[in-house]
């Protein structure tokens, strides 16, 4: 990759934070936007709030003193809520909007070369219908978190198209990975934590839903590849094939060596299946699915630590 800036908005993200992991060996300026200071080169910003044009300002000289190349890319990875929140939890809606209308007030003062924006397949797709969908097909969100991805997509697209800025969106699948801090990131991780303090696992759908899976290093390679190769437009980025939680939840039985016990919150039958065609055609990249041999590795590491 060759030299840039490199402008991380939520830095305490997990895929921002594996997404910095596998940089290490690159050539890049990084910049973090965050709401938590965690180290005194960071630039404090709360995206949720309602910034004035001075914060703005002010945000943006600060990205300009840490700024090293011509070339930039901006990342939004900041985001309020999740998958599996309740409907009616805080305020999310009023702060994600303020995070995209602020993320693009920022970038129409640094002028980026790229802007990246990590949405999400699993929230926006059909969940019902065994079909891969592809990124021109129609959306159905399941849920509240579901809906404010796509209004984000929505606005950014409008802005980019409007002041013909290079936009990508990654409509990102189901992401697994290890994460120290929380337990409950990601239904893997929430599983494999459950069995090893000898507690039920919880069942949101049925044991033969198909669900398509991805790693957060898969992920950080998508975006990697998506700065490398410059492009634009929305890709779904995802495996190869989806697969059932009968079968994960077999794969941790015999790495665990327990005996499993669930609470069945609903049996729906999810179908979450993209195509991902679109990307590989753009990159030469496939993501296959090694969440069978990723639950391994999760479990030593989470038995580790």
């Amino acid at each position: 990759m060759n030299t840039k800036d490199i402008i991380i908005f939520g830095k305490t993200s997990i895929l921002a934070q594996n997404f910095v992991k596998n940089l290490k060996n690159s050539k890049t300026n990084l910049i973090y936007i965050t709401r938590k200071q965690t180290s005194k080169n960071d630039i404090l910003c709360n995206l949720g709030e309602n910034l004035t044009k001075n914060e703005i300002n002010e945000t943006v000289s600060k990205i300009v003193e840490n700024t090293q190349y011509q070339d930039k890319i901006a990342i939004l990875f900041a985001w309020y809520g999740g998958p599996r929140n309740k409907d009616n939890i805080s305020d999310s809606s009023l702060k994600n909007i303020n995070i995209v209308k602020n993320f693009i007030n920022i970038c129409k003062k640094i002028n980026p070369s790229q802007i990246i924006f990590i949405s999400s397949a699993g929230a926006i797709y059909p969940q019902n219908i065994n079909y891969n969908f592809k990124e021109i097909d129609i959306t159905a969100p399941s849920n509240k978190y579901g809906e404010e991805k796509l209004k984000g997509e929505l606005l950014l697209k409008n802005f980019a198209d409007d002041l013909k800025f290079n936009l990508i969106i990654l409509r990102v699948s189901s992401a697994y990975g290890y994460d120290p801090r929380f337990s409950d990131q990601g239904v893997i991780n929430k599983w494999i934590y459950s069995i090893k303090n000898n507690k039920k696992i919880q069942l949101y759908n049925s044991q033969s839903s198909l669900i398509n899976f991805i790693s957060f290093d898969q992920i950080s390679e998508a975006i990697l590849l998506s700065i490398e190769k410059k492009l634009y437009g929305i890709f779904n980025i995802g495996t190869h094939r989806s697969i059932t939680l009968h079968e994960i939840i077999e794969q941790i039985r015999l790495v665990t060596k327990k005996k499993i016990d669930y609470v069945m919150i609903n049996n729906y039958q999810r179908n979450f299946n993209i195509n991902v065609d679109k990307f590989h055609k753009k990159t030469g990249r496939i993501f296959r699915l090694n969440v069978i041999n990723d639950i391994d590795r999760i479990y030593r590491l989470i038995m580790k630590n």
